[in-house]
């Protein structure tokens, strides 16, 4: 196997972890946190925000930029370049970027609270502005969820058009 499949295969591979994850914690973490009481949510966050910092996720999170960039770079001048080079930059500005721009900001800002100092209604306001259904924090995962999962799309189909113009 070349070098440029493996590229592929671990690059695309993380991407699809990665939109799973941001989907999943859309789709089933944040709806739990939401039956929680309100400080509870918010501890668990801060917890959450804390341990997804570990090199698993930092591998899975960083792969996809690194791998599909790198990817595309090699196979320029390709029929495969041109899918490979929007995978790296859904990557890139729709998943690294907007964490890095929008939801980490937000994070940081929830890891500030002391939640033995507010009262219910204080947290209630703070949990449906950072996890409500349209809230900032929820409209950038829902983006960088839908990047991570078109950059993966686009790897299948640059795999597909890489294997057709071998044939």
């Amino acid at each position: 196997m070349v070098f440029e499949n493996i590229l592929l295969l671990v690059g695309g591979t993380l991407s699809g972890v990665l939109a799973g994850l941001l989907f999943i914690f859309s789709n089933t973490v944040v709806p739990a946190l939401r039956s929680l009481k309100p400080q509870t949510h918010i501890e668990i966050m801060q917890i959450i925000n804390v341990k997804i910092l570990n090199p698993i996720f930092m591998a899975v999170f960083v792969g996809p930029s690194v791998l599909l960039a790198l990817a595309a770079f090699l196979m320029r001048g390709g029929a495969e370049f041109p899918y490979l080079l929007a995978a790296a930059a859904l990557q890139i500005i729709g998943v690294f970027g907007i964490t890095g721009g929008g939801n980490v900001p937000l994070n940081n800002q929830l890891e500030k609270v002391d939640i033995t100092r507010i009262s219910d209604a204080e947290a209630e306001k703070l949990r449906n502005d950072y996890h409500g259904v349209g809230s900032r924090w929820m409209q950038l995962n829902a983006i960088r969820a839908l990047a991570a999962a078109a950059a993966t799309a686009l790897v299948l189909i640059a795999c597909l058009v890489r294997s057709s113009a071998r044939s």
